[in-house]
């Protein structure tokens, strides 16, 4: 195509570091099918360097606040720069996992149990009185994330009552909304959705395997000698349900180009919807480079695919 690309990354969230990776993987890639691209930072500049020049279409490498939940969306379609991924109306649904959660179980998809609790009244009501009953709902192993995030920041595993206060106040350090949902037991399965004009398509699930003790772990996640990824050893009819349920969850939360659904997968072959992300991952140990290299293609091809696709709309 021709044209600047403008790969989009950094900011100033916590997520930072992790955006960065994946916008260097990103222009790495673009730059191999020889597309001219750009990386810029999420700064009070962007919208004047994107002008000045001339960037004709835009893909986002930023993740959490920013990225996924609409604003990086409404800056590009106040200068009317085309994007790649989804409006900023559908990020600003599909980012709140409690909404999200919401529509997706409306539509038969099974999702973990789950209690949301404010940071607001956590403090009014006080532990004593909230904790054992949560847990007496949920059982005693649960996950404690922010309502809005991503990349596993503020994530943790609690296993008992005792630990359950202070999971709670370290997730409310990156937002004031917490849910608190049931631990399944199972494996890590990913599915990366791509949509291409009229048609949808779902990439093979891949298996994420962390070591054992970093499965909450943010840095961890990010380091390979931590994850190890792979195609599920699962039956194909189970497989081609993944497939299935994370186009449908791309669908619901009114998606666009690419979304990455995250299950648990237990050995009787059922599963729950942990959460679809509006803008997977790239970095070197993220599963979209790694689902589109087992699918025969690469990062940069599919990329550059969404990219030209964004540019003619």
């Amino acid at each position: 195509m021709s044209g600047l690309v403008a790969v989009i990354a950094g900011g100033l969230s916590h997520e930072r570091d992790v955006s960065l990776a994946s916008g260097r993987n990103l222009v790495r890639e673009l730059r191999a099918e020889g597309v001219d691209v750009t990386a810029y930072d999420f700064d009070r500049n962007l919208l004047h360097n994107l002008e000045r020049d001339k960037a004709t279409v835009a893909l986002s490498a930023l993740h959490g606040q920013f990225g996924e939940d609409g604003e990086i969306q409404t800056l590009l379609e106040l200068i009317d720069l085309p994007y790649v991924g989804s409006t900023s109306r559908a990020c600003r649904v599909a980012f709140d996992k409690g909404t999200a959660r919401e529509l997706l179980r409306r539509a038969d998809i099974p999702v973990p149990d789950s209690v949301g609790l404010s940071a607001q009244t956590f403090r009014d009501i006080g532990p004593t009185a909230l904790m054992e009953h949560v847990l007496d709902r949920l059982g005693e192993r649960v996950v404690v994330k922010p309502t809005r995030g991503g990349s596993a920041l503020g994530v943790s595993g609690v296993d008992g009552l005792i630990e359950l206060p202070s999971a709670l106040v370290g997730t409310y350090a990156y937002h004031d909304d917490a849910l608190i949902e049931r631990f399944y037991q199972g494996i890590d399965v990913s599915v990366v959705v791509l949509e291409t004009g009229e048609s949808l398509t779902s990439l093979d699930p891949i298996a994420i395997d962390f070591t054992k003790g970093h499965e909450f772990d943010f840095a961890a996640r990010y380091t390979a000698e931590f994850v190890g990824l792979a195609v599920p050893d699962l039956p194909a009819d189970l497989l081609d349900q993944l497939g299935e349920t994370a186009r449908t969850a791309h669908r619901v939360l009114g998606l666009r180009d690419v979304s990455r659904s995250d299950f648990i997968v237990s050995k009787d072959g059922s599963f729950v919807l942990l959460e679809t992300a509006i803008t997977p991952g790239t970095t070197e140990t993220s599963v979209f480079p790694f689902a589109c290299t087992a699918a025969g293609t690469s990062l940069g091809k599919v990329a550059h695919g969404l990219v030209m696709q964004a540019a003619d709309r």
